[in-house]
């Protein structure tokens, strides 16, 4: 039995399905039944519950050998913060696992986390994968850079800005932050090889096959979408306010303030990392971005 949390959310909506195929017994953890209704796996359990519910954490592992624990959130709305979500659930979910005698704890943590608490939302990510190093589970972490395929949360931001004004695109600083977009389709397989034992007691970092700027991931988007649009750069200093401004009146802007403080720290690995630790090559940004023809 495999308990997934987040069951609901965008990595798992790709991995479910892969999981399911492979014949794996599924529980997921969903807030509703609602949620549980848009899971892909006919036959699955569904359990009701959420990372701060503690007994209905309990409940959730009866049985359960693996636990894929995908819950986090990028962006803080109302009392759901990241510390309350992204470290304060994640031991949650640890204790839970460890009581219940799980033998393994597959976590997805985010590459670029940091120890450094000024970068709030990579600071919670780096707090949430200690708790996993230090539970005493037979753990594996991957570490992805940001994500594209249908429904990445990175990628539709970025689709927001670019749909946001008529005629030009705002690219807060100079567009040279460095990132490693890889496709979920190759974050699920490297999962589905850790569900198989591998990189036990490891941190894996992961991205795809290519280090781009963000100006230059925007530009593949643009291309994808079939749109031209002049690129206009912002000095960070001058996008602060506006991203502050955004952050507290929009419910879904194209940045928070913690994606915007995140860009400070390169969000990058070895290109080969896939390849030297699960033994496959990740698709390039160009090739896996058909989806957005209509965006």
């Amino acid at each position: 039995m495999i308990l997934i949390t987040g069951a609901s959310g965008f990595v798992a909506s790709h991995l479910i399905p892969r999981l399911h195929k492979d014949g794996h017994q599924l529980r997921c953890l969903v807030t509703n039944e609602a949620e549980g209704a848009r899971i892909q796996a006919p036959g699955a359990e569904l359990a009701v519950g959420n990372v701060t519910d503690t007994e209905g954490l309990r409940a959730a592992m009866a049985g359960v050998d693996t636990v894929i624990h995908l819950v986090a959130i990028i962006r803080e709305f109302g009392p759901n913060t990241y510390h309350k979500i992204n470290v304060v659930g994640t031991q949650n979910v640890v204790n839970a696992a460890r009581d219940a005698g799980v033998k393994r704890f597959i976590h997805m943590g985010i590459l670029g986390a940091s120890p450094d608490p000024r970068y709030t939302y990579l600071h919670s990510k780096w707090l949430g994968m200690e708790a996993v190093k230090n539970s005493g589970l037979d753990y594996s972490i991957l570490q992805p850079s940001v994500m594209f395929g249908q429904g990445a949360g990175f990628v539709a931001s970025l689709i927001r800005s670019v749909n946001m004004v008529p005629f030009i695109v705002p690219i807060a600083g100079d567009g040279k932050s460095r990132l490693q977009p890889i496709w979920i389709g190759d974050v699920v397989s490297c999962v589905l090889k850790m569900v198989a034992g591998e990189k036990s007691g490891e941190s894996c970092p992961v991205g795809g096959p290519e280090i781009v700027t963000y100006e230059t991931m925007l530009d593949e988007l643009l291309r994808a979408m079939g749109k031209k649009k002049l690129k206009v750069k912002i000095p960070r200093p001058l996008m602060l306010p506006v991203v502050a401004v955004m952050d507290k009146l929009f419910a879904n802007p194209p940045i928070s303030m913690g994606e915007f403080k995140s860009m400070e720290i390169e969000n990058t690995t070895e290109p080969d990392a896939v390849e030297n630790q699960f033994g496959f090559k990740p698709m390039p940004l160009r090739d896996g971005l058909g989806y957005l023809k209509k965006a």
